[in-house]
């Protein structure tokens, strides 16, 4: 019956006008199933842009990639019209609900092209352009701007690994610069005790009249490296209870400082990566520091806390003065040069502390403050007493842009030495004529800077020459987080690798301190991408993964080789060599898991559980007074040797990662059921890499389609795989793989 209301609801437009045009409108019934050659397209779904989300460049720029977006399964036929020349456009696979499909076209003399899309679904055509319609006539075509300067990246950032940290939580290098009040500020803390080496009182390095203004609380305390993340200290619980709702864990301090960073050094050379990505490190009262009260100096509770640290801190210093805690932070950028590793800083210019010196004095002087058009500020901020953690900058004011590049060029340019070698933009930053100008002050500097921004829709139309070089994006991290799971068929993750093959280049992130822990995502399954997956949302699953799936160390291992073999740049998280597990933040940014910290137990509450509470009480041993479980917290010991393995891999034939083609490979295997194998293949001049992984725990055989007449080498084992015509038989364990390699000239 709904069949047929359809057909009746499409055929009361045949012959609405001279060219008997088929039309969707909001009284035509919509499908039940997406189907291709239905004569209906879900019109909301289409999505294109002529910017670098849908225009990829080729890496010589002689090509230019064009997407466009469906949804998945719904249409037959996508035609480029450019220039008045139709060119079919082919399908390249999925991500998510859509489906992609993709045009070549080369680049030459034009400077701008003109062109639209011809949709067509069995009887049904749609023009869709800038402005669409069912009629040629009525359309506007794309217009984009070929850039045929894009600036080619820097050597040294491609094939690179990043190592991004969490400084509060990575590694406590000085007792003595522990912070003395939370994010609160110490208006709400009664004075610390104690005194630093020197003999100063703790409770006297910041002026003496700002303690205890607003609240009442005990004196602040960090937390001990190895305690249970789960239950908070007094201090946590008292402030949550009487003054800010979001207290435990979320304002919690471990210590965590450069000197940490500095003294583990080796450790992150000897584990294969080529640089470090830190999270913000500026002058703010948080341990995330995105909300900065000063760019142009280190925070002492991450440099050095002397007499005079904070005090020197509390009225607005000059940044071309340099204080001892920036001194150390030039001390780790030269140490990490000198073990030819690149130091990246976190940077957020979306926001700030309301402790921010600018916005103090505008609190103080109102109208008369030089500052007064630095914010973007609600009619009545200034006269109420405001709760807002945020203070969101103006960044078409001048004199802001000033302030900020005359701050960030100073890490670059360095003190006596080089300084960093990149920054990476946290949140939006849409104001391109902020952003262009700042890129020139950065590049004047050192021509070989890279600029790097969070993969956000507003900075992806930032991409490019006068923008950012390139995006951090966690499209890999949301491909993988149901690899394993088998309501996902094998085409269908296929398609969705093709549709990653053909990405602009990026660094690839799979997880950070904004989102959870991808190994947790592993029993955490067919849930939306960092959305709601906070411990005690919705039932997610916060424990050790592999105390409830015995096979996730194998998995998470699978999923890591991925990572570091498929794209050109990936981004290892803090911890993720321990198998550290935690939902969305502040869960995912817990201690880090070093062999010489005994932790307790970690402790979890079963009355956040619904539908998955027996799962988890027939797993571990349950205190039914307290309805908690507790398990040991333990970091897996063949991890870390399995990212050092694949970094050798890597760093093998570097030039495979930074140049080679990737090609995601067709299995012969029509007689096998559910074959479960993925594999790709990277390609460069005379050699390519084959990887093979078998993401179901069964043994699998299968024929391998190749080219060529060499032989591939198990990279690892040193096995021959001789071509048998144009095929490769191979054999996988359960979550079993294969790295293959070939050269056919040997230097």
């Amino acid at each position: 019956m709904k069949r047929w209301l359809f057909i009746i609801g499409i055929t009361l437009f045949i012959g609405c006008s001279n060219n008997n045009i088929l039309k969707i409108d909001k009284d035509t019934p919509i499908p039940t199933n997406t189907k291709k050659g239905d004569s209906y397209i879900f019109l909301d779904d289409l999505g294109h842009q002529p910017s670098t989300k849908y225009m990829i460049y080729s890496k010589d720029k002689t090509q230019l990639k064009i997407l466009s977006r469906t949804r998945k399964n719904d249409i037959e036929k996508i035609n480029l019209v450019l220039d008045n020349k139709i060119q079919k456009m082919n399908p390249v696979g999925f991500r998510g609900e859509y489906e992609f499909f993709a045009a070549d076209i080369k680049i030459e003399d034009q400077k701008q092209i003109n062109y639209y899309f011809e949709i067509i679904d069995g009887k049904f055509k749609y023009f869709y352009g800038n402005k669409s319609s069912y009629y040629l006539k009525d359309i506007d075509s794309f217009i984009y701007t070929i850039d045929d300067e894009q600036r080619d990246l820097p050597e040294w950032s491609k094939g690179i690994i990043l190592y991004s940290i969490y400084v509060d939580s990575f590694r406590d290098g000085d007792k003595q610069n522990s912070p003395i009040y939370s994010e609160f500020g110490p208006e709400y803390y009664f004075k610390p005790h104690g005194r630093l080496s020197d003999r100063t009182l703790r409770s006297e390095i910041i002026s003496s009249e700002k303690w205890q203004t607003k609240g009442t609380l005990q004196g602040f305390e960090i937390t001990d490296w190895g305690d249970d993340w789960n239950t908070p200290l007094y201090s946590e619980i008292e402030a949550q209870n009487r003054y800010f709702n979001y207290a435990i864990k979320n304002t919690r301090r471990y210590g965590g400082d450069l000197q940490g960073i500095i003294n583990k050094l080796d450790y992150l050379k000897e584990l294969g990566v080529g640089g470090i990505k830190l999270s913000p490190i500026y002058y703010s009262n948080s341990s995330h520091k995105l909300d900065t009260i000063d760019y142009g100096h280190i925070s002492p509770d991450y440099g050095i806390t002397e007499k005079n640290s904070y005090k020197e801190l509390e009225n607005f210093l000059e940044g071309n003065i340099w204080t001892n805690s920036d001194k150390l932070f030039q001390d780790l950028v030269d140490k990490t040069h000198n073990k030819n590793m690149k130091v990246i800083l976190d940077i957020n210019f979306s926001y700030v502390s309301t402790e921010f010196f600018a916005y103090k004095d505008l609190l103080k002087n109102k109208s008369n403050s030089k500052y007064k058009n630095w914010f973007i500020l609600d009619p009545d901020q200034l006269s109420r007493e405001s709760k807002d953690k945020k203070i969101f900058l103006n960044l078409d004011d001048r004199s802001l842009q000033d302030y900020l590049i005359a701050s960030t060029t100073k890490w670059v340019k360095g003190y006596k030495n080089k300084g960093i070698d990149g920054y990476y933009v946290k949140n939006n930053l849409n104001n391109k004529k902020f952003l262009t100008r700042w890129k020139k002050n950065l590049l004047k500097i050192d021509n070989k800077f890279i600029l790097a921004g969070e993969s956000t829709e507003k900075n992806l139309n930032n991409l490019g020459k006068d923008g950012f070089d390139i995006m951090g994006s966690y499209k890999l991290g949301v491909w993988m987080q149901n690899l394993f799971e088998d309501s996902k068929d094998i085409e269908t993750i296929k398609g969705e690798m093709n549709i990653y093959s053909i990405d602009t280049p990026t660094w690839d992130l799979v997880e950070s301190y904004d989102t959870d822990r991808f190994y947790s995502r592993l029993i955490n399954p067919n849930r939306e991408f960092d959305r709601l997956n906070n411990y005690g949302s919705d039932d997610y699953i916060n424990v050790r993964p592999d105390l409830v799936d015995k096979d996730a160390i194998k998995k998470l291992k699978l999923t890591t080789l991925i990572q570091l073999t498929i794209g050109e740049n990936p981004v290892v998280y803090y911890g993720s060599e321990k198998a550290m597990w935690g939902a969305d933040s502040p869960d995912s940014r817990k201690p880090m898991l070093w062999d010489d910290i005994k932790f307790e137990n970690e402790t979890d509450s079963l009355k956040k559980y619904n539908s998955n509470r027996d799962k988890i009480a027939k797993i571990f041993k349950t205190d039914l007074i307290k309805d908690n479980i507790s398990y040991s917290v333990t970091p897996d010991k063949t991890l870390e040797g399995w990212y050092k393995k694949i970094s050798e891999f890597r760093n093998f034939d570097l030039d495979l990662f930074k140049n080679g083609k990737l090609e995601i490979l067709n299995l012969n295997n029509k007689n096998i059921e559910k074959p479960n194998i993925l594999s790709y293949k990277r390609e460069y001049k005379d050699r390519s890499a084959i990887i093979v992984i078998n993401r179901s725990n069964s043994k699998k055989t299968v024929k391998l389609s190749v080219t060529g007449k060499k032989e591939y080498t198990d990279y690892y084992s040193g096995k021959k795989y001789n071509i048998d015509g144009d095929r490769i038989n191979i054999e996988l364990e359960g979550y079993g793989y294969l790295v293959l390699y070939r050269r056919i000239n040997f230097d």
